[in-house]
């Protein structure tokens, strides 16, 4: 008898992103693991994250044990509006696709409860196995990113009470990408929960030693989404403005906060700042060899103090000094975790940053023990049979 899988992820490769990259190497871990009894039904959507990247890609894949469908949706530019009205385009578009098919588990990786919710309605409806892989705290984060607390805090009682919750204790499993999400779900039994975090992609494993730095100018590179969650705007113009001309910040990506760092910017008449669209990861790579440290920074807000951002495990693989504005489980992991070569800054402090930068006595250093343990490759197979674990057998 033939197993089929459902498996929803909004984003998928070539989109960029962490949720990408992360289900993209898990699907291809899955079908290492399956046989052709098992169909593996992903349903994701074209990409769409960023107006500056749009590769074209096929609608749809058939290829061995893989029924690949990529949704068109409206772009959202990470605007949170936005996002809402792509994402009822593609839960229309999966409603339909899964009409007609007989399924024997339900997956789904999600970071804003849309995705889980969708899996949830599916698998219950049809009184199947649901398997979660649960990205971010949702309900929490609107407490905060949202303005006015006469809406935030409702909203965020509502998404907890009547979507969460429900979603999450009917799933058979969940997964979490960061520990410090436990504490939130202390109504979840611990036996149902296990942790696969993030990891290093191939790209980033046995890259040539970095020479140390000559240059009289130093290179302080971030890559990522620029958003409320990053807060780069509180942070990065008066760094930029108090190190001066000896030091350049490459800014790499987009967001829906970039204009308010801009506007920051040219209002203190910023020059050392270079604002640089998404771009692929090996171009990526050149700008990580060209830089001297590696900058990553989250707002302060109470709920980001449980997250474990994905770009610690690029960054992590490489043998520069990583500048972290980051508290909670995310500050744990690196002293725990990455260990050598690192400064942690509460968020938005970023006197602090700038002390480190200019009495740090630069060096480079490797570390093969956080590379050995967080291999992406690694993970998503022991998460793939994690997954599978669920399949009913014959």
């Amino acid at each position: 008898m033939i197993k089929r899988i459902l498996f929803l992820s909004y984003y998928y490769t070539p989109d960029l992103g962490p949720g990408a990259f992360r289900n993209t190497a898990l699907v291809e871990s899955i079908l290492k693991e399956i046989h052709e009894d098992t169909i593996l039904d992903v349903m994701t959507t074209m990409p769409n994250r960023y107006q500056s990247f749009n590769d074209e890609v096929p609608a749809h894949v058939n290829s061995g044990s893989l029924r690949l469908h990529r949704f068109a949706v409206p772009q959202h530019t990470n605007g949170f509006w936005k996002q809402i009205k792509s994402f009822i385009s593609y839960r229309k578009q999966v409603l339909q696709a899964t009409k007609a098919n007989d399924y024997d588990l339900v997956f789904a990786s999600s970071s804003k409860l849309f995705t889980a919710y969708l899996a949830f309605q599916i698998a219950k409806k049809r009184r199947l196995p649901l398997y979660i892989d649960l990205r971010d705290l949702f309900a929490e984060n609107i407490r905060e990113l949202i303005k006015w607390p006469f809406i935030a805090y409702p909203l965020s009682w509502i998404l907890k009470i009547f979507f969460e919750k429900p979603c999450l204790k009917y799933a058979t499993h969940i997964n979490v990408n960061s520990e410090g999400f436990l504490k939130s779900l202390d109504y979840i039994k611990h036996e149902r929960i296990s942790f696969f975090p993030n990891g290093i992609d191939d790209l980033f494993l046995n890259v040539p030693p970095s020479q140390m730095a000559q240059s009289n100018i130093r290179i302080v590179c971030y890559a990522g989404n620029i958003g409320e969650g990053q807060g780069l705007d509180k942070v990065i113009p008066p760094l930029a403005q108090k190190l001066g001309s000896g030091f350049m910040f490459y800014i790499i990506g987009a967001g829906n906060t970039k204009q308010k760092l801009i506007d920051a910017l040219h209002s203190l008449d910023i020059q050392n700042v270079k604002l640089i669209s998404p771009v692929k990861r090996a171009e990526l790579m050149q700008y990580y060899q060209q830089s001297h440290y590696l900058f990553l920074h989250l707002n302060d807000f109470e709920a980001f103090r449980k997250v474990l951002p994905s770009k610690l495990f690029e960054y992590g693989a490489l043998d520069k000094p990583i500048l972290a504005g980051v508290a909670g489980y995310a500050k744990e992991f690196i002293e725990k975790h990455i260990q050598s070569n690192y400064f942690v800054f509460e968020p938005c402090d970023w006197k602090s940053a700038y002390h480190y930068l200019v009495n740090d006595h630069y060096q480079v250093m490797t570390r093969p023990t956080f590379i050995a343990k967080f291999r992406r490759e690694t993970i998503s197979v022991q998460m793939a049979k994690s997954i599978l674990f669920y399949v009913p057998k014959n």
